[in-house]
């Protein structure tokens, strides 16, 4: 789970643990023949400035008229809902599938508790026009608190009180099972679990499962017109999670005038997570690699204080490798580049002790996706980028 709140959010995917980074797979070609179906969904905020604030869609449940408005997140999996919120509960809790389950929060140290039951969502476009239709497990939220220990044991903190607020969330995206969402699983995406869109359902055969990331809106569906123009990089499965794929794979050059061997500039292989949930960006690097650091207060929680990368600092991240990128996010810190992220906090793959090592990574932040569409490919294992915009939203 990403986060709870402006003010408590997961710092990094993989990096609480040290988690392998994926195989690199040689880039290919999916294919779209015969596959139809799509659809546009505007994000229900537009944004003069693509990605100041996190995008949000519009969804309802079944038994219920009210539409809700959600950040859609792509750093975490499964729609959550305060348990008092979603009709018919103590009923959908005997349904078949239905399932106890849990979501941590491992910013905020908060877990919530409850029971994933089966669920239509309905999605609407930004004027509340139902566009889709998806069948998915949401967990219905019934305890919430902190649980500092879940962290280390996976156990249920005892005597969890009932949600203080509403509890309402959206996660959208994939591979993000090792940051403490082992029930993150592609069940609970209702972005891949589409049944209808504009109130026909969708024949066996025409939806090929995954969507494209816009500026001011996302894809569901992929078809062969809505997929010209990418560039693309397979993705590696999740051995422990049958249907996930892992995270994208890249490389992370900082300071390359400074940080070389014999064979140039160093890029560093790392786990890649594109996330629409913060403005900042997180890395992990080898403590070999030098860069220079200035302390602020941290944008997901203001009253703390973190070390981030000085003023002047190169970054380039290339997705999948530096030989045969698809894509290239390149910056100088402080320059004010619109792919710029709000602030880049460092760590290293090395912590002192007794803290675990550490895989390199980078959360990029969405200010990221200001350059780049982003296509995910859930049924054939691919990454995509394409430069923006996509026509999804923009009117």
């Amino acid at each position: 789970m990403r986060f709870s709140s402006p003010t408590s959010r997961t710092v990094i995917a993989a990096a609480l643990t040290l988690v392998a980074i994926a195989p690199a797979l040689a880039q290919s070609q999916p294919n779209y023949g015969g596959t139809s179906v799509t659809q546009c969904i505007p994000f229900a905020n537009f944004q003069s400035v693509s990605f100041t604030d996190p995008p949000k869609l519009n969804f309802s449940i079944a038994g219920d008229s009210t539409i809700h408005t959600v950040t859609m997140d792509t750093g975490s999996v499964g729609v959550a809902m305060s348990a008092t919120n979603i009709p018919n509960y103590e009923t959908l809790k005997t349904a078949p599938g239905a399932k106890p389950g849990t979501q941590f929060l491992s910013s905020s140290k908060v877990l919530w508790v409850g029971t994933w039951v089966p669920m239509t969502v309905t999605l609407y476009d930004r004027g509340n026009k139902p566009v889709a239709t998806s069948e998915v497990l949401i967990l219905g939220v019934e305890q919430s608190g902190r649980c500092d220990s879940y962290q280390t044991d996976q156990k249920i903190c005892p005597n969890l009180p009932a949600p203080e607020k509403p509890v309402l969330y959206m996660g959208v995206g994939f591979g993000q099972e090792a940051d403490f969402q082992p029930q993150g699983t592609p069940d609970k995406n209702v972005l891949l679990n589409l049944r209808s869109v504009n109130g026909q359902p969708i024949a066996d055969g025409t939806l090929n499962k995954g969507y494209i990331i816009g500026r001011q809106g996302i894809e569901v569906g992929l078809t062969a017109a809505n997929t010209s123009g990418f560039r693309f990089a397979q993705l590696a499965p999740y051995p422990q999670y049958p249907g996930d794929r892992m995270m994208p794979q890249g490389c992370i050059t900082v300071n390359p005038e400074v940080n070389r061997n014999a064979d140039g500039p160093v890029c560093t292989t790392a786990n890649i997570l594109v996330d629409t949930g913060i403005p900042q960006s997180y890395m992990t690097l080898p403590p070999a690699i030098q860069f220079d650091k200035v302390e602020q207060a941290d944008l997901s929680e203001p009253t703390k204080m973190v070390w981030v990368l000085a003023p002047n600092t190169s970054v380039a991240v290339q997705i999948p490798n530096a030989g045969d990128p698809i894509a290239t996010d390149a910056f100088i810190v402080g320059a004010g580049a619109p792919n710029e992220p709000a602030q880049v906090i460092p760590s290293s793959t090395e912590p002192p002790p007794p803290a675990p090592k550490k895989a390199p990574f980078i959360n990029t932040g969405r200010h990221f996706l200001r350059q780049y569409q982003f296509l995910y490919d859930a049924k054939q294992g691919y990454v995509g980028m394409k430069d923006q915009p996509n026509p999804c939203g923009e009117q």
